[in-house]
């Protein structure tokens, strides 16, 4: 049998305890922290690889500042000059900075960027991007450009580089036939600001001569007094020698704007014939603006009558 303790005895043994517990809660208490390392933040040479903002040079690293603060006057002609530059090599970006670039063009580039840098910086990128291996990511890049971009400009510029990809075999397969039935829906939309391109390239994508409808189409445009004025400009060039007997329509249409007048002339010069000169004498005669197209083109078709075998000259 065990002892019992008396309730003294037990009072001083659970006090001792407690007594115990108590000061090791003091001690952990007033026991020194380690002290919290804090990492230094990363320079500007660890962050942008060589670059000295006391003297600029064109680099990626600069273009990399550039995209992330912004840039000013100079560090930004240096960033574009960095990527002219690299596209006049005609050779791809290292893989690296491929991506990184195909990801600043997706984010849009920096917000502060005005729309006139904007859309500098992205034709250069573009024309680097040409060259380079990921060209399914480029494409999907441009089309959602040329259909979505909220500026004419944008779309303009994404539908060039499109077309700079097909006529240098690096868009085929689905993606070209994807590519082309966007071009059809931006060709036949009934207010859109960038048709005159998208029927002019379409008259040039497949192998042969263009279709009937695309040219249809582009006369239509041409004729169009609703459309802008470049839409209808650059749809009657593109619908060729079809575009002949539209051109002297328009040509002679006082209502007509002057621009639009100006082309059809340039047309006649490109794919009239000897009986035309007689009228485009009248038209230069008839304002200093029309004698700016319908002297070149009165040349063009009285050299071509002389001497048939000659290199033609592109009156506009």
């Amino acid at each position: 049998m065990k002892p019992h303790l008396g309730k003294a005895r037990r009072g001083i043994l659970v006090g001792g305890i407690l007594l115990l517990v108590a000061g090791t809660v003091v001690i952990l208490r007033h026991r020194p922290r380690e002290a919290t390392v804090e990492k230094p933040e990363p320079t500007l040479a660890q962050t942008y690889p060589g670059l000295d903002l006391d003297d600029p040079q064109p680099s990626f690293s600069l273009l990399r500042h550039v995209t992330d603060t912004g840039g000013d006057e100079v560090t930004r002609e240096l960033a574009i000059a960095w990527l002219d530059g690299q596209a006049r090599r005609r050779l791809p970006l290292a893989p690296d900075h491929e991506e990184w670039l195909l990801g600043m063009l997706k984010d849009g580039g920096h917000p502060e960027w005005d729309s006139g840098f904007r859309f500098w910086i992205f034709n250069s990128a573009f024309n680097n991007l040409q060259y380079g291996t990921d060209q399914e990511t480029f494409t999907k890049l441009l089309k959602d450009l040329a259909l979505n971009a909220p500026e004419r400009t944008m779309r303009l510029y994404a539908l060039q580089h499109l077309e700079l990809q097909r006529t240098g075999g690096r868009l085929t397969g689905e993606l070209a036939a994807g590519v082309e039935s966007d071009l059809k829906d931006l060709a036949a939309a009934p207010d859109g600001e960038v048709a005159g391109l998208a029927v002019a390239l379409l008259t040039g994508w497949g192998d042969g001569p263009a279709s009937v409808e695309t040219i249809d189409q582009a006369l239509a445009l041409a004729a169009d007094d609703q459309r802008p004025v470049d839409v209808r400009v650059t749809a009657l060039h593109a619908a060729g020698t079809k575009s002949l007997s539209l051109a002297r329509r328009l040509a002679a249409g006082a209502d007509q704007p002057i621009p639009v007048r100006k082309a059809a002339i340039a047309c006649i010069g490109r794919h009239g014939i000897e009986s035309d000169c007689s009228h485009l004498e009248e038209l230069a005669d008839e304002s200093s603006r029309l004698a700016q197209a319908a002297d070149p083109a009165l040349r063009s078709i009285r050299k071509r009558v002389s001497n048939p075998d000659a290199p033609e000259l592109i009156a506009f």
